[in-house]
């Protein structure tokens, strides 16, 4: 069987992500379609507006074969080591293709400006910090520094699909047998959107604006599972300011100092800041300066919040991953069944004495994502079954 491989959030799972699928496999051909999705906290660093379970049985529900979770370890992380993590999970699963959303440009010149970029990578990094710190967006100044190292290209390297789509084809080029490369051109809202537009597609950045206001007017024609999302409890990093508030107080800066990317002396900034602010939105106001963006704060906030320290995370990228099934309709368990003959893979179904030994940390985040419910989860769970 043949496997196109997907990296994704599904935060929440929209249309346009239905239609990514159909068109995946449409174009591909491929028998299975596999999806590496991030679990309970996103690459922006915040906790995804439902859990892993419900996002995984929407994807099922609209033509994904098989839901392989993402790890907060891999999945809150900037482009190039949320790719990493996504691709090595795609490879390990054996797939044929991989299929990314793009603003524009084809799967040919994704993949010869990838190895391009892969081959010139020394002299782009030189070029980058001769503009380096003068005020601009991390994106905008890498962009700047392409230009000027590279050929013209027509992909537009500003946008976050392109952007993400590159991180992807650059780390799978350094595998032995990468995966072929196909573009699917996103259609409808921008991706980050504020306003729902008056089409069948439509950013998830409005729709979790929706969500979050409980405004479920229409709701049906951008969001498949629309009526199931009514019943649920939308989450937003506001649900976490309290435990976030405490962990920092709570916290001297030497503790703070052996997390996860806490550098240049920013512990000292959060225990100041932390005393004024009274939501999490102000805090990261207060916090956030040229050098330390919105979405850096965010994700350093969250390894605040999971207690992530920096030597988890090299053991994590180190060692080979280990594959949590979220779930599989009968053609992904038979795909999943034909893999574990083929090949030397640690998979998880359900978590035991054993299994949970393997997962750590995604154990100890996803307890602390119910935190706001105040409700007690099944961590056993087996995986989603869709016929």
């Amino acid at each position: 069987m043949k496997s196109c491989g997907i990296i994704a959030e599904y935060n929440p799972f929209h249309s346009g992500h239905a239609y990514h699928l159909q068109e995946a496999r449409r174009q591909s051909g491929a028998d299975i379609l596999t999806v590496a999705m991030s679990g309970n906290f996103t690459q922006r660093g915040e906790p995804a507006i439902f859990d892993k379970w419900q996002r995984a049985r929407a994807a099922l529900e609209n033509g994904a074969d098989l839901v392989v979770e993402n790890p907060v370890l891999g999945s809150a992380q900037a482009s190039d080591l949320f790719a990493k993590s996504g691709v090595r999970i795609l490879q390990a699963l054996a797939c044929d293709w991989i299929a990314f959303g793009a603003e524009n440009g084809s799967s040919q010149e994704f993949s010869e400006l990838a190895q391009a970029l892969v081959e010139q990578e020394a002299t782009i990094n030189q070029t980058f910090h001769q503009v380096k710190n003068d005020g601009r967006s991390y994106a905008v100044q890498m962009n700047e520094a392409i230009q000027k190292v590279m050929k013209p290209s027509r992909i537009a390297l500003e946008q976050p699909n392109n952007q993400l789509a590159l991180a992807y084809l650059k780390e799978n080029v350094s595998y032995p047998h990468p995966m072929q490369a196909l573009a699917i051109l996103r259609r409808g809202a921008d991706h980050h959107a504020q306003q729902a537009v008056s089409t069948h597609f439509a950013s998830g950045t409005s729709l979790r604006l929706l969500l979050l206001a409980k405004e479920y007017d229409n709701l049906e024609q951008w969001v498949p599972n629309a009526k199931t999302l009514k019943v649920l409890e939308p989450l937003d990093w506001e649900k976490y300011w309290p435990f976030l508030r405490y962990q920092i107080i709570l916290q001297s800066h030497a503790d703070l100092q052996s997390i996860y990317q806490m550098e240049e002396g920013i512990e000292y900034r959060l225990k100041d800041k932390i005393k004024q602010a009274d939501s999490f939105a102000s805090f990261i106001g207060l916090v956030k300066n040229k050098r330390w963006t919105w979405v850096r704060l965010q994700r350093l906030c969250l390894y605040v919040l999971l207690g992530i320290k920096k030597e988890e995370v090299l053991s994590f990228y180190k060692n080979e991953p280990v594959l949590r099934i979220l779930g599989f309709n009968k053609k992904g368990q038979a795909y999943l069944n034909q893999l574990k003959h083929q090949r030397d893979l640690t998979i998880v179904t359900n978590l035991n004495k054993k299994t949970a030994s393997l997962l750590p940390v995604e154990i100890r985040a996803d307890r602390i994502y119910i935190l706001p419910s105040g409700k007690e989860q099944n961590f056993s769970r087996i995986p989603i079954m869709v016929s």
